[in-house]
Order: structure tokens, then C-alpha cells, then sequence
């Protein structure tokens, strides 16, 4: 076994040798060459720099991968104070659905999954528990831009992006003295209070920020479902409060090229309360803590080299408050811990080299470990994950105008799972202004904390040691095309799932009759079409449209996978008058189909077929612009939908659904200096 690890841990260390020794070499005397520019711009977002890992988003839409921008600017115009509600409204191919509004938990998809790498300035923020997000917990206000790729991305970025990656970019430090102060308060007893500044003294950058945002909720079940549970409270809301503070530095040294230190570590903790109707009261009370650091450094026009390292922490104690107003579970149930721990470091080359080729290369390494008490997950033994990745980008001399790139990942972790995976992509012109861009390779996913780990003693879902990683075959296509005020493309996404994990029912052994972990046989298959348009500006008005059709059905039975829409659609109607003072946008979206299955003695739900509309208009004023005012109004025509249905069986089967926002409006006033 020892033998068998040290040969895998010498195939990822050689990626990283590879780079670093043979890069001088290949870059000695090519400075001349023809490079691709290197200012990339996407949706109006600029990135200065070609060698920074944070660019690989940019170049990925260059070399045929499908990449979404939006910008912090964009969202706080729109007068969102919620970060998934933003994606969901702005980013084409996202379908989220909260339990309760704001605050508590969210199921993101993209394109039919869910199987999502979430990460915050390049430093994964997935939980490893349950492979979750927590963009619940975060503040929108730090948000410089949000990059969201779509298809299977782990050569790049590892385990769990089999769907996509989404990363959260966050404000820069600045040479100059800049900052903002802003409130906001809303219907629901919505308040927030939110600010930053940044400067440069001598050659030392720094930011400190900070934000406060609370919320009483709304009754997310209704009483119907209380008094079915034999619940004598009420009318109940389900609010939440979130603090975050933090800082950032930043050192330029004046090396061989050019070299940056950044720094930046914050906290934020807060609550949120469970809406289900079957306890008189539930809470979750959690803390988060990230540290970063990272040494980016070009040591010439062809050659860099970027080192990360985080620390990301996440405790969390849980309250069940049963009908009589003792612990649901006894002390299991009462502050019951549960959380995680995960540091990781990376370091990742490029090299320009010949007529203008590069190769990126670089290692990966990243350790976890976490326990979760209500589930009866212990304290787990440190997971190891070891990988090298490259990939390689030919400049070809006989289509210039065309890209094309192939990447490799190996990976191998100290519970003797690996896994080989690559890509292929490629972007080139076809006639007039048309394009031809797609995606193909292999993804994987480890499995979670939880499916390894899990006991429940009482009789639930135990986990499976023996469990292999989730492997993927995907594909993503696109053609389209840009005439002045108008573009379109029409995309088709495919994935393949092999040894998904899943549920079974234990037949023998201690556990008998509970639910574990089973890798299973054959395949998943989840394909897709998505259509985006974009009209205009004209006369400041612009319209973006975006159409997904999902087919994710269950070979055995021919259905659609639960809580999948089969179809969803976005309008968006943007206005900004000419000196950008005064603007306001139109956001609709409808659901189709979307079904809550497996609910026991009952049918299966379909509680698609929804249609939701949110409306916002901001003004600036002030001789440079400095202050805004904001006014959203979100589910203008208040529909009452679900967002998941639920089955309890104590002290009598039923069903329950918890209800979407209600129409509210939120006021925002920022200062900005």
C-alpha cells in the first residue's frame, strides 16, 4: 500500500517539478513572440495581467468553455441584498430554490445538476460533509464579480465541479483612499449596515470591511401544516442575522519581474432558523473563518508562477426543540456540534514557449476533516487529497484566429481512491461573426465526510468506506454569434455519470433495515439545450433572454430526477440612462415542471409552474456620483409557490410545502467615497 501511494505521490509532484525546471528554459529567448493579448475582457470585465491564477476563467471562455460574468456593480444596482438570488436572476442555466427566502439553505443547479464547486477568491468554500454551498452566508457587498463555468471544470479545479465551478471574486485592495457606507431596511423587519475602506501607504495596501444583516422572516409554513404536526406555535417565522467582518493587505516587490503578496482573512457568524413545522423550534448557530495567503510572481513577459494557501474553518451548533419543548433527539439535539475543517495549498506555472504555446502545470494539495453530531457523524480521520494537473494551449500558426487546449488531472487521496481525468476545448470563427466553441473530457467527485462516515445510530443512513469517486463524461457545445445590438447562442450540455452514489437499504449486518451508501451500477445521463439572447443598448435599454430545457430522467423509471426542472426561462429588461445616474431593471422567470418525489405513502408533487417577477430602479447624485439610493420590490405580483415539498410521518402522515418570498421592498442608501 505504501509502495502504491509514494508512486502516486511522485506522478503529482512531477507535475509541479515539470513546470518549474523546464519553464526557464523553454522561455529563454522568446520574448519577442506573439502572445494573445494580454487585457481580457468579458462581459465588460477587465483583468489586467495574464498570470495570476484568478484569469483562468477569462481564458477558459477564450479556448471554448462556457463562462457567465456578472459584476458587483451590476447586483448592487439591481438592489439584491441576497447573493443566490442574484445568480438565479442574472446568470442563465442557474435554478435555485431557498427554503426559507434568505438566510438557511439553498439548492443550486446548473444545467439539470448540482454538483457545483463553489469557491470564494479561488479557495473552495464547498462543504465537505455534504458537498453543500453556503452562499447563504454571504455578503454581497464584497463581491467585485461573480465567474460561473459551466460543464465539468476539475482539471483545473478538482473534485465536485462536474456541473460547473462558481466564484465569488471579491474587492481589491486599491493605490488610493477609497470606501463606501451604505443601510438598507425592507419589509419583514429587513435591516443591513454595510462598509469598507481601502488605501496605500507606503507601499503597504490594505482593506478592512465589514457588514450586519438581519431579518425577522416570514411564516414559511403555513398553519395548516402546524396544526397537522399537533404543533401549538404558530404563525412562526423563520428569520436570520449575519455579521462578517475582515481585511485584506497587499505588498508589491520590485523582483526579477514583478511580484505580489496578498493577504486577507475574515470571519462572519451568524443564525438561522429551521421552518419545519414538526418542532416548536429549530436554529442553526455557525461560525466561519477563512484565512489566505498567495505569492504571485511574473518573472517575465513568459513565464509565472502563483502559490495559494488557505485555512477554512466552519462550526456550526444545532437546536431541535420537540412539541413539548424538550430535545428532539435528548442531547444530541441540544447545541448539537457539527462542522469541518480544510486547508489546502496549490501552485501553479505558466510558460510561453516557440511560436507562442503555453503550458500551464501545477500540484494540488488539500486536507480535511469534520463531525457532525445530530447525523452521528464522528470526528473523522484527515482526508488527504494529493493532484497534478496540466495543460497545454498550441498557438496554431495556420488559424491563429482558432484556440485550442488540452488538460490532464491526476488524483489520489490516503484512502487509496485516484482518478485520471482530462479535456479538450476549442473556440474558433466561422463565417461573418458566427463561432463554434465547445467542452469535452472526464470529472470526478469524491465522496463526502458523510457518505464515508456516517453512523446514526438510531436507525438512519450509515456511510460506506468502500465508496469509489463519482466519474463523468461531459460535453458542452455552443454556436453563435454577435451583429452590433444583437447576439445569440444556442448550447447543448451533456453528462454521464458512472458510479453515482446513491441510497440503499442495508439487509444484513448490525445496521440492518437503515439506509447507507451504495456506488451505483450503470450510468446517469442528464443532457440539455440552452438558448441565450441579448438585445440592445438601444437608447440605454437592453434585453436578455435565456431558455433551458433539461432532461434528467431516472433510467429505471423513466422520470424526471426530483427537484430538476424540465424547463426554465429568464427575461431580464435593463435600463441605464446615458451618464449612468439613474437606471432600473425588469427580472422574470418561470418554472416548469419541477417534482418532489419519494414522499412514502403519497403521490409524487409537481410544484413547478410558477412565474416570478422582481423590479428595482437606483439614482446616484452628487457631484461625482457618490451617493445612490435604491428601491426593489421583489415578487411584484406576491405568487404563493412552493419551493420543496416534504413528508412527516409523526404523530400522522402528512405533506407540507414551504412557500416561496412573499412580495417585500427593500430601500438602500450607499455612500461611496
Amino acid at each position: 500500500m505504501k509502495s502504491v501511494f509514494m508512486k502516486r505521490f511522485f506522478i503529482i509532484i512531477s507535475f509541479g517539478l515539470f513546470g518549474i525546471i523546464s519553464s526557464p528554459t523553454w522561455a529563454d529567448g522568446v520574448s519577442d513572440i506573439a502572445t494573445p493579448d494580454e487585457s481580457v475582457a468579458i462581459e465588460d470585465v477587465t483583468v489586467i495581467g495574464k498570470r495570476s491564477v484568478l484569469r483562468y476563467s477569462q481564458d477558459l471562455d477564450l479556448y471554448g468553455h462556457s463562462v457567465e460574468v456578472i459584476t458587483g456593480e451590476q447586483i448592487r444596482e439591481a438592489g439584491f441584498v441576497d447573493l443566490t438570488k442574484a445568480i438565479q436572476a442574472m446568470v442563465p442555466g442557474i435554478f435555485t430554490s431557498a427554503r426559507q427566502g434568505r438566510g438557511g439553505w439553498t439548492y443550486t443547479y446548473l444545467h439539470g445538476s448540482d454538483d457545483i464547486l463553489w469557491l470564494l477568491d479561488g479557495v473552495r468554500i464547498t462543504n465537505p460533509l455534504y458537498a453543500s454551498d453556503w452562499s447563504a452566508t454571504l455578503s454581497i457587498h464584497q463581491v467585485e464579480r461573480i465567474e460561473v463555468l459551466k460543464g465539468g471544470e476539475s482539471v483545473f479545479y478538482g473534485s465536485g465541479a462536474r456541473a460547473g465551478v462558481i466564484n465569488i471574486i471579491t474587492k481589491e485592495v486599491e493605490n488610493e483612499i477609497t470606501g463606501e457606507a451604505g443601510v438598507s431596511y425592507g419589509e419583514m423587519n429587513y435591516r443591513e449596515g454595510y462598509g469598507y475602506v481601502t488605501d496605500t501607504v507606503n507601499g503597504h495596501g490594505f482593506m478592512i470591511f465589514g457588514s450586519y444583516e438581519a431579518s425577522d422572516g416570514y411564516q414559511v409554513c403555513d398553519d395548516q401544516s402546524f396544526a397537522n404536526a399537533g404543533n401549538a406555535v404558530k404563525d412562526r417565522e423563520v428569520g436570520y442575522d449575519r455579521t462578517v467582518i475582515g481585511g485584506k493587505y497587499r505588498k508589491l516587490f520590485d523582483l526579477t519581474g514583478e511580484a505580489v503578496l496578498t493577504m486577507q482573512a475574515q470571519t462572519q457568524q451568524g443564525l438561522f432558523e429551521y421552518p419545519y413545522p414538526q418542532y416548536r423550534y429549530a436554529d442553526n448557530d455557525w461560525k466561519e473563518d477563512l484565512v489566505v495567503l498567495n505569492w504571485d510572481h511574473t518573472v517575465n513577459d513568459n513565464f509565472s508562477y502563483y502559490l495559494k494557501s488557505y485555512v477554512h474553518t466552519w462550526w456550526g451548533e444545532v437546536t431541535f426543540l420537540d412539541l413539548n419543548g424538550g430535545y428532539a433527539w435528548g442531547s444530541a439535539s441540544n447545541d448539537a456540534v457539527w462542522g469541518y475543517e480544510d486547508i489546502g495549498v496549490n501552485l501553479s506555472t505558466s510558460t510561453t514557449f516557440g511560436a507562442g504555446h503555453e503550458l500551464i502545470t501545477g500540484v494540488d494539495y488539500q486536507t480535511y476533516w469534520g463531525e457532525e453530531e445530530v447525523m452521528d457523524v464522528p470526528k473523522t480521520d484527515s482526508t488527504h487529497a494529493y493532484a497534478g494537473f496540466a495543460s497545454f494551449r498550441p498557438y496554431l500558426s495556420f488559424f491563429p484566429e482558432a484556440r485550442l487546449a488540452a488538460g490532464i488531472r491526476y488524483t489520489a487521496t490516503n484512502e487509496d481512491m485516484d482518478s485520471t481525468i482530462w479535456d479538450l476545448s476549442f473556440r474558433t470563427p466561422l463565417w461573418d461573426s458566427y463561432y463554434l466553441r465547445g467542452t469535452m473530457g472526464t470529472s470526478f467527485t469524491l465522496p463526502t465526510l458523510m457518505q464515508l462516515y456516517g453512523t446514526y445510530k438510531s436507525g438512519g443512513t450509515v456511510g460506506n468506506p468502500d465508496l469509489t469517486p463519482e466519474k463523468s463524461q461531459n460535453i458542452d457545445l455552443g454556436l453563435g454569434g454577435q451583429w452590433n445590438f444583437f447576439k445569440a447562442e444556442v448550447g447543448y450540455f451533456y453528462q454521464d455519470v458512472e458510479d453515482m452514489i446513491t441510497t440503499t437499504t442495508l439487509t444484513s449486518g448490525p445496521n440492518a433495515g437503515a439506509s447507507s451508501y451504495i456506488n451505483a451500477n450503470g450510468t446517469t445521463d442528464i443532457d440539455g439545450v440552452e438558448v441565450l439572447v441579448g438585445i440592445g443598448p438601444f437608447n440605454g435599454f437592453s434585453l436578455n433572454l435565456s431558455a433551458n430545457w433539461v432532461n434528467a430522467e431516472d433510467k429505471e423509471t423513466g422520470e424526471q430526477l426530483e427537484r430538476i426542472p424540465e424547463f426554465y426561462t429568464t427575461a431580464n429588461l435593463s435600463y441605464r440612462y446615458t451618464d449612468g445616474r439613474f437606471g432600473g431593471d425588469l427580472m422574470t422567470r418561470y418554472t416548469g415542471d419541477v417534482y418532489e418525489r419519494g414522499l412514502g405513502s403519497f403521490d409524487d408533487v409537481n410544484y413547478g409552474g410558477f412565474f416570478v417577477a422582481d423590479a428595482s430602479i437606483f439614482y446616484k447624485f452628487g457631484s461625482k456620483n457618490q451617493h445612490k439610493v435604491t428601491f426593489r420590490v421583489e415578487n411584484i405580483f406576491d405568487q404563493d409557490y412552493a419551493t420543496r415539498y416534504n413528508r412527516v410521518a409523526n404523530p400522522s402522515e402528512f405533506l407540507y410545502y414551504q412557500h416561496g418570498l412573499p412580495r417585500n421592498i427593500i430601500v438602500g442608501y450607499t455612500y461611496s467615497f
